[in-house]
C-alpha cells in the first residue's frame, strides 16, 4: 500500500484503526490503482525482486501474498516457486482480486490465484503455506493482533513471515506506517520468533520471523 493514496488513520496496535483504501477504490478503477501501486516512485516496487529473494522460496513451495494490492510481489514468487509451486494472493478490494487474476492469465502465470482477503484472517488452511509476505500492509490492518494469530496457523512449522513496512510518521489522524519495534512485539505475541531486520529498501523496514 502506499501512502500516495491511502493513508492509516490510528495507530496499528488499536483495534478500532482503519485505513482509507474503501473510498479510495470508490473513486479509482484498478487499473489505475495498480499503476500507483507499480509506480517506480514507490521504494518496494523497485526492490520488489529483493523482497521476493529474501522469502527463501524454493521451487514447489506454497507461498502467500497478503494484501498484495496488484500483484507486483505475488508475481515475482509464482517465478521463484516454479510450477510446481503456488502462490496465493489476497487482497480485501473484489476489483483488485479479479484484476490480479486476469493479469495471472494474460501472462500465462498458472501458479498465481488471488483471493479475497479478509480484515481478520489470511482465510488460508492451517499449515499450508511455505512463506508469506506482508508488504506495506501491516499498518493499515484493522485488526493486526488477529491477522498476526492467523498468519501464525496459515504457516507451516519452520515457515517464515515477512513483514515490510515504513516507520511511523505524524500525530492523531495524520498518522501513518508502524515503528518496526511494534511489530516485533506483536508478531513474538502472536507466537513468532524475530530472525532479522533488513534495511535493503529505502525509508522502509524488513522484519522476517519464523514460526516455531
Amino acid at each position: 500500500m502506499t501512502a500516495a493514496i491511502a493513508v492509516c488513520l490510528l495507530p496499528v496496535a488499536l483495534v478500532q484503526s482503519r485505513n482509507t483504501w474503501e473510498q479510495e477504490y470508490e473513486i479509482h478503477p484498478a487499473s489505475e490503482m495498480a499503476a500507483q501501486f507499480e509506480s517506480p516512485s514507490r521504494a518496494v516496487f523497485r526492490y520488489r525482486v529483493a523482497i521476493a529473494g529474501l522469502m527463501d522460496l524454493k521451487p514447489g513451495m506454497v507461498a502467500a501474498d497478503i494484501g498484495a494490492g496488484s500483484g507486483y510481489l505475488a508475481r515475482l514468487m509464482a517465478g521463484l516457486v516454479g510450477p510446481e509451486g503456488k502462490v496465493i494472493a489476497t487482497e480485501l478490494e473484489p476489483s483488485m482480486v479479479t484484476y490480479m487474476n486476469d493479469r495471472a492469465r494474460a501472462e500465462g502465470i498458472r501458479n498465481l490465484t488471488a483471493v479475497q482477503g479478509q480484515v481478520s484472517s489470511t482465510g488460508l488452511d492451517p499449515a499450508s503455506v511455505d512463506a508469506a509476505a506482508v508488504v506495506n500492509a501491516f499498518s493499515c490492518f484493522d485488526r493486526p493482533n488477529d491477522m498476526l494469530q492467523s498468519l501464525a496457523r496459515s504457516l507451516k512449522p519452520g515457515g517464515l513471515l515477512m513483514i515490510v513496512d515504513a516507520p511511523r510518521e505524524g500525530q492523531g489522524t495524520s498518522q501513518t506506517g508502524v515503528d518496526a519495534d511494534d511489530v516485533v512485539a506483536l508478531a513474538t505475541a502472536a507466537g513468532f520468533q524475530h530472525m532479522d531486520e533488513i534495511g535493503i529498501v529505502p525509508g522502509e523496514y524488513v522484519l522476517r520471523f519464523r514460526r516455531p
